[in-house]
């Protein structure tokens, strides 16, 4: 059975449960409903549903109150699961250079739909952008260049294909990544100065009723931003 016939009919929530569970038996710990709650913060009756469904497919042996254990089927698609992650994430970080956060927050989102062709033609890229020949530097020596020296052209490229906001015009709970600051050199050091830097990922938590002041979290910080600030950051 190729390994999209084993994941065709399991849903990203359930694939979540899989992974859980698998990471559990594979640190030597007996796994009960208990710990997956606890590991997914979800409710204790959300688990019991969940692992009725993975036993009707094959994947778990469980009874209530008895310990969790992946069949053979549940271990293959499990290490699957775990493959598709590692892949993903480290083509993020040493690739694309993503900081690590982010990039864990990304492969655990792609891990469920990325296929198992585009798995090996990112392992095929990482491998020719690796390769290195005797006295020239490799293509990701070259790479890192690239992202180090944006040339304007690209710039706008990027600014034609990638749609851009202010944060100003972010809602409660969403989240984006600065892409650049605007105003005078002094503003923009001022910006920079709370630690609000390119590429790096804002969420915002509050919103006055007059739009003015927002609270957001950057860096792992809560920060108040006057609108007038907040309307000089350019997110995507």
């Amino acid at each position: 059975m190729s390994n999209s016939n084993l994941l065709e009919k399991l849903s990203s929530n359930y694939e979540n449960y899989l992974k859980v569970i698998g990471n559990l038996e594979s640190n030597g710990d007996m796994v009960r409903s208990k710990e997956i709650a606890r590991k997914m913060r979800v409710k204790p009756s959300s688990v019991t549903n969940a692992l009725q469904m993975l036993r009707e497919q094959g994947l778990i042996q469980y009874s209530p109150y008895g310990p969790i254990i992946l069949t053979s089927k549940g271990k293959r698609v499990w290490l699957i699961i775990k493959q598709k992650f590692k892949t993903v994430k480290a083509f993020l970080v040493d690739i694309l250079e993503i900081d690590d956060k982010t990039a864990d927050e990304l492969a655990c989102t792609m891990e469920h739909s990325v296929s198992s062709q585009v798995i090996e033609r990112l392992l095929i890229l990482k491998k020719f952008l690796t390769e290195q020949e005797p006295g020239r530097p490799n293509m990701l020596e070259k790479l890192h260049e690239h992202f180090l020296m944006p040339t304007e052209e690209l710039e706008t490229e990027i600014e034609n294909e990638i749609p851009r906001f202010l944060l100003s015009s972010l809602k409660p709970g969403e989240k984006a990544t600065v892409h650049k600051i605007l105003g005078n050199s002094s503003l923009r050091q001022r910006i920079a100065g709370m630690g609000i830097t390119r590429g790096q990922v804002i969420v915002v938590e509050r919103v006055a009723p007059l739009g003015d002041p927002i609270e957001i979290t950057v860096r792992g910080y809560s920060l108040t931003l006057r609108n007038s600030l907040a309307k000089l950051i350019v997110v995507k």
